[in-house]
């Protein structure tokens, strides 16, 4: 089975034997832009709601002698562009400069800039909208810049923390999970 995830962490589909059958197939991952008939030999179209999307692809092992077997069926999966998959010259799309992570970013606000930059390949949800408002008010949006230097300090000592209260809940998570 493959899982499906958009950048928003949503499970927008899955490729599998409940839904599609045994036989595998061709599948088009399309973005939230993608406009087109389906191709020849694709068995369905999946449409992510953001243009970043990873897929967790499972391989059943019924015992450690199916093992052979198992790496058999994983060296068929393919991942190939549209136009690889047409046989058709790739479309022009621009470089994405990707930025550098910062070590510890996920701990500070430091991780803001990288989300912005991220936020440009994830279009607002309508349910998100209010909340996108005021994330851009921070500096925190697609094309924004987050600059805690230039926020009151209060606002950049609440947003400093919050991360710390939410590190702290989530270790709270981890040890109730464990």
């Amino acid at each position: 089975s493959v899982q499906l995830v958009d950048a928003y962490t949503y499970n927008f589909g899955y490729l599998g034997t409940r839904n599609h059958g045994n036989e595998g197939g061709d599948f088009l991952i399309a973005g939230p832009g993608w406009k087109g008939e389906k191709p020849k030999g694709i068995k369905a179209i999946i449409v992510s709601e953001t243009q970043l999307a990873y897929a967790l692809i499972r391989t059943q092992l019924f015992n450690p002698a199916d093992l052979k077997n198992v790496q058999a069926i994983q060296a068929r999966y393919q991942v190939r562009t549209l136009s690889q998959y047409l046989g058709a010259p790739p479309p022009q799309v621009p470089s994405i400069a990707w930025p550098k992570p910062v070590a510890g970013m996920t701990k500070t606000s430091a991780l803001f800039p990288y989300l912005n930059f991220l936020l440009q390949f994830c279009p607002t949800h309508p349910s998100e909208e209010a909340m996108r408002e005021r994330f851009a008010t921070l500096g925190i949006g697609a094309g924004l810049t987050f600059d805690p230097a230039k926020l009151p300090a209060d606002t950049a000592k609440a947003i400093d923390e919050g991360i710390s209260d939410a590190w702290t809940d989530e270790e709270a998570m981890r040890r109730r999970m464990n």
